[in-house]
C-alpha cells in the first residue's frame, strides 16, 4: 500500500527540459546511479524513481553493478520502460577500448542501443588521446553510425576541457559538477546553452560525504539536501540534475523537492553560495 504522501507524489508530474540539440525531453531531475548497486534496495530505488516519473538515468562502466541493475529494472518495467533515457560512459581512451566498453554496457543494460554514451572523466592529458585519430571519440562516432548510440557526450571535472569540448562541436552533451560549492562553471554552462549542447549536472548536493559533514555543522539549517537541490534546479542553463540515489526514500524526497520548489531568486542563490563558501573555508581551517 502506498502512503498518502507517495500517492501525492505519483499525481505530481516532474517538469521536463530539452537536452540541448539531442531534442530529448528529459525530466529536470534525473537519477545518478553511481552507487545504486551498493545497497540491497538499489533495484527498488530505481523502480520507485521511474514510477515517480524520472525518465533519465546516468551510469558508467566504472560503477560496479550499476548497468546490470538498471538493466534488470528496465526488464521488469517492460514496454513501460521504453521512455526512459539511459546514459552511460567509458574511461577508455582508444577507439577499440571505447567500442569494447560500449558492447559490455549494452549487454548489461539489455538494450540494443543507448541514448547517450559519454567519454568519462576527461582531463587535459586524456583530451589529446580521445580526440586523436583512433581515439575514443572516433569509436563512438562509428557506433553512432551503426545505430548503437544516439548521441555522444563528455564528462569532466576540468572547466577548460569542457570549454574545448563545447567549442569543438563534437559533443551533444557535457557533464559537469554543479552546486553551490562549485561556481567556476557558471560561464561554461551558459556557453553550452548558447551552442545548444545539453548540460548534465552531477554532484548537485556537493559530492560524496558532503551532507554528512554539513549535518554536524552550524550551516545545516541552510545547506541541506533540499536547499542544495533547489539551488541546482533553479539554474536555467542546466538540462538535467542527477543527484546520486540509493534508497527509495531518497528518490521520493528528491522528487518532492523537484515538484514543489519555487525557483530561487538571484539574491537567494547568492546567499546560499556565500554560505557554502564560508562552510568550505571553515572546514579547510579545521583540517
Amino acid at each position: 500500500m502506498f502512503s498518502r504522501r507517495q500517492a501525492e507524489l505519483r499525481m505530481t508530474e516532474l517538469q521536463t527540459r530539452r537536452l540541448g540539440r539531442t531534442g530529448l525531453l528529459v525530466t529536470e531531475l534525473g537519477f545518478g546511479a553511481a552507487s545504486v548497486a551498493d545497497v540491497p534496495e538499489g533495484e527498488e530505488t530505481l523502480l520507485r524513481a521511474f514510477s515517480l516519473g524520472i525518465n533519465f538515468v546516468e551510469t558508467g562502466r566504472c560503477y560496479k553493478g550499476s548497468e546490470y541493475l538498471i538493466g534488470r529494472a528496465l526488464q521488469r518495467l517492460g514496454q513501460s520502460g521504453s521512455g526512459i533515457h539511459v546514459a552511460s560512459k567509458t574511461l577508455k581512451r582508444s577507439r577499440d577500448g571505447a567500442l569494447s566498453d560500449l558492447e559490455r554496457s549494452l549487454s548489461h543494460l539489455g538494450l540494443p542501443k543507448v541514448a547517450i554514451y559519454q567519454l568519462n572523466s576527461v582531463d587535459e592529458e586524456a583530451w589529446g588521446q580521445v580526440m586523436a585519430n583512433g581515439g575514443a571519440l572516433h569509436g563512438l562516432k562509428e557506433a553512432r553510425e551503426c545505430g548503437l548510440v544516439d548521441y555522444i557526450g563528455i564528462s569532466s571535472h576540468t572547466v577548460e576541457v569542457l570549454r574545448r569540448a563545447i567549442e569543438s562541436q563534437e559533443f551533444d552533451t557535457i557533464q559537469t559538477k554543479y552546486s553551490a560549492f562549485n561556481t567556476a562553471g557558471e560561464a561554461l554552462i551558459r556557453l553550452a546553452q548558447e551552442r545548444d549542447i545539453g548540460v548534465i549536472a552531477m554532484k548537485p548536493l556537493g559530492g560524496f560525504g558532503m551532507l554528512g559533514w554539513l549535518k554536524s555543522s552550524r550551516y545545516a539549517r541552510f545547506l541541506n539536501a533540499r536547499t542544495l537541490l533547489r539551488y541546482a534546479l533553479s539554474s536555467q542553463y542546466l538540462s538535467v540534475v542527477i543527484p546520486g540515489m540509493r534508497f527509495p526514500w531518497e528518490a521520493e524526497q528528491n522528487v518532492a523537492v523537484a515538484t514543489s520548489h519555487d525557483r530561487m531568486t538571484p539574491a537567494q542563490r547568492e546567499r546560499l553560495r556565500r554560505r557554502a563558501q564560508a562552510f568550505l573555508a571553515e572546514a579547510a581551517r579545521a583540517v
